[in-house]
């Protein structure tokens, strides 16, 4: 996908055009050479991907408490600004309910922001309703049929952290998804791929219950979609911000 065409997904495009104070009066945010190439190599994709429950407390130590990080904050009007962010620990950048406060202390209320890039992380706010607990989600794949990790945790101890897939389809959430056999359930929210459909039911190699499996299945049926159905490709990018 072209970056031109990955910004008109990501924002709506009536606010392309917005104007960062910070960067001067000519250019958004999101159309400077560094942001451009981030969005277009979607590297945060495998760098989410690597994120798992047994790692998660390793990475978090690999930052420095208190340090100043930058975030790069997508706002819900398609906004984009950067912020200095003192670092009090992944899992709370995460799970905040209510608000955000920059080195400054100036409060970014969670509800007017859709994303936030930290060190190379695409971390979602999913639509209100379409999240487990609400908290942010790292983006793994992105999508007709897109592909989440979502953190949550004990505000007392780090040992109950818990994480789950999450999947959205056309921007809905699968509600229910390990309610039952995984392949019969996959299978079923794909079927309209018929050969992948099948791949899934008959439990073929590459096709199981495991996070690799998974983003397989969503990025074999999302290139399905982009080939056979550009207009519903088109659809689900229009619901990105469909609050």
């Amino acid at each position: 996908m072209s970056t031109s065409r990955f910004l008109s997904n990501l924002l709506i495009a009536s606010f392309i055009f917005l104007i960062m104070p910070n960067i001067g009066n000519s250019q958004n945010l999101l159309e400077t050479e560094k942001w451009k190439s981030f969005f277009e190599e979607k590297s945060y994709l495998k760098k989410g991907a690597e994120v798992s429950d047994e790692n998660f407390w390793e990475i978090d130590a690999s930052y420095t408490l208190y340090d100043t990080y930058t975030l790069l904050i997508i706002f819900v009007n398609g906004k984009s600004e950067e912020f200095k962010w003192q670092y009090d620990g992944l899992s709370n950048l995460l799970n905040k309910k209510k608000a955000l406060l920059d080195s400054k202390f100036e409060r970014l209320e969670k509800e007017n922001i859709a994303y936030i890039v930290f060190d190379g992380y695409l971390l979602r706010n999913p639509n209100m309703g379409n999240s487990i607990t609400g908290d942010f989600t790292f983006v793994l794949c992105e999508g007709p049929l897109s592909v989440y990790r979502e953190y949550y945790s004990s505000p007392i101890t780090k040992e109950n952290t818990v994480s789950a897939l999450m999947f959205t389809m056309n921007g809905k959430l699968v509600k229910d998804f390990y309610l039952g056999k995984f392949e019969k359930k996959a299978a079923k929210l794909v079927s309209d791929y018929a050969e992948l459909s099948e791949k899934i039911r008959s439990r073929k190699a590459g096709y199981f219950n495991k996070q690799e499996d998974i983003l397989r299945i969503a990025n074999e049926y999302n290139q399905w979609v982009m080939e056979n159905n550009v207009y519903r490709y088109d659809d689900w990018a229009g619901l990105q911000f469909d609050r």
